[in-house]
């Protein structure tokens, strides 16, 4: 299967990175997760056979170990979460990448210049303001050579650990109304200028960006944005299940739409796991 090609694919993630092994190992430079957090909000489709902590562990270190692979030497991984599994997280990463290679940024999801439509019911009365970003690669060098050029200029600094003024929750759930007329599509979305952010830190122009928790199709939206601000070819593959059918009624129309109204060049396919698998054996 060629790299060369932009994809979103429909299944569930285990399968597809299994699926992708061969193709996609050594490969990727950049995998953005942003996984359930093991809490009421988020984790339905999963809690049958995940329920509980030690469960949870269990279903990332099943998807992470694979995508590991993945990673090119240069590769970076960034993961999204909260404080209820940041700490098994952290835990399992210091394993797999060693913990000099790990860093935990933090992201304040509430800003009060995005957050005009913002509804949150406090949590035990304190006002939940961030969320966790683990930052890992597979050697310090490559970690200590992130960058942060949010400014849009030539100059870059080091990226901080705390990030801010790059959206919100709020502010993505906006952009899903501006994008697809209805706020609600998707209850935990990422800003679009976060994960664009992200990648302008840690891509070249010919990366692979790697999302196998897809959603609402943010990643791939960052990706043809940057590729049209600095000419970029980076391609994307998307993964993501279809609960509640997820895929066909967001994170798809999602991305055709923002090719549509922001003249992106960019393309994708469109991949069912049956699809894939019938790709897969004509390019052998």
């Amino acid at each position: 299967m060629s790299n060369k090609v932009n994809m979103l694919i429909e299944g569930e993630n285990l399968e597809i990175l299994e699926i992708l092994t061969k193709s996609c190992n050594n490969k990727i430079d950049l995998i953005i997760v942003d996984p359930p957090y093991n809490t009421k909000v988020d984790y339905l489709e999963y809690k049958d056979n995940y329920n509980g902590s030690e469960n949870w562990l269990l279903f990332m270190k099943e998807r992470l170990l694979v995508a590991y692979n993945f990673l090119s030497d240069t590769g970076i991984m960034f993961t999204h979460i909260d404080e209820n599994e940041l700490v098994n997280l952290v835990q399992l990463y210091y394993k797999m990448f060693n913990k000099e290679n790990v860093s935990i940024l933090v992201w304040k999801k509430i800003n009060s210049n995005f957050d005009k439509n913002r509804k949150e019911k406090p949590i035990h009365n304190i006002k939940s303001s961030h969320e966790y970003i683990i930052l890992c690669s597979k050697n310090s060098i490559t970690l200590s050579n992130i960058k942060n050029n949010s400014t849009g200029d030539e100059k870059f600094e080091p990226m901080e650990s705390i990030i801010d003024g790059l959206g919100t929750t709020s502010s993505a759930k906006d952009e899903l109304e501006y994008l697809l007329k209805y706020r609600d599509l998707f209850s935990t979305p990422k800003p679009m200028k976060l994960i664009k952010e992200i990648i302008r830190a840690s891509t070249n122009k010919n990366s692979i960006v790697l999302d196998f928790f897809a959603g609402s199709g943010t990643t791939a939206h960052a990706v043809m944005d940057l590729n049209k601000e600095d000419s970029g070819s980076r391609k994307f593959i998307l993964i993501t299940n279809d609960e509640n059918n997820i895929c066909r009624n967001v994170t798809l129309p999602r991305i055709k739409q923002a090719i549509k109204l922001y003249d992106y060049l960019d393309t994708f396919n469109f991949y069912t796991k049956e699809d894939l698998l019938v790709e897969l054996k004509h390019n052998r």
